[in-house]
């Protein structure tokens, strides 16, 4: 076997790259940088190889969070959910998996934040039909020890939403 469990893969034909999450004879079931599996066949797979390379320190894409002063007291950390902003090619998804992503980010945001002890921060979803805004609200509605509300109109317009951690 060319590949093994946990190795990170990008794909022959098609734009993304996934981690291998199991193995059977010369096929890979590879979970994709959204959260999604597929079946692969060795040929259509290529490693992506891991350098160590000592004192570098690499951008982290997956957090996308660009730090905001807030009244000049502490950073605000903001996402921008904009599904082009999170994915290269935001023409080859379904309505339906748009707002997964745009879920999920929001979600790993959000965990991010708090464990990296952030008290604030700011969720842009934009306004657009509001069914986004309307899924976040509702997810931040289950989650504890937060509370959130519609961020400055000054600064985001109604596209935003503000959440504490407490």
């Amino acid at each position: 076997m060319k590949f093994k469990l946990g190795d990170t893969v990008s794909f022959l034909n098609q734009i993304g790259e996934g981690v291998i999450t199991k193995c059977e004879q010369r096929r890979y079931l590879v979970e994709d940088e959204h959260g999604f599996d597929d079946w692969y066949e060795e040929r259509e797979l290529v490693a992506k190889n891991k350098l160590k390379i000592d004192g570098v320190q690499f951008k982290d894409t997956s957090a996308g969070a660009a730090p905001r002063k807030d009244n000049g007291a502490s950073s605000l950390l903001e996402k921008d959910l904009h599904f082009n902003k999170l994915v290269e090619f935001p023409k080859n998804f379904s309505n339906h998996q748009m707002l997964e992503i745009q879920l999920r980010e929001a979600r790993n945001f959000l965990d991010r934040s708090k464990k990296g002890g952030n008290k604030r921060v700011v969720l842009i979803h934009g306004v657009g039909e509001g069914r986004l805004k309307e899924e976040i609200h509702t997810m931040l509605e289950r989650m504890d020890n937060l509370r959130f509300y519609d961020a400055s109109y000054a600064e985001y317009g109604r596209g935003a939403t503000e959440i504490e951690f407490y």
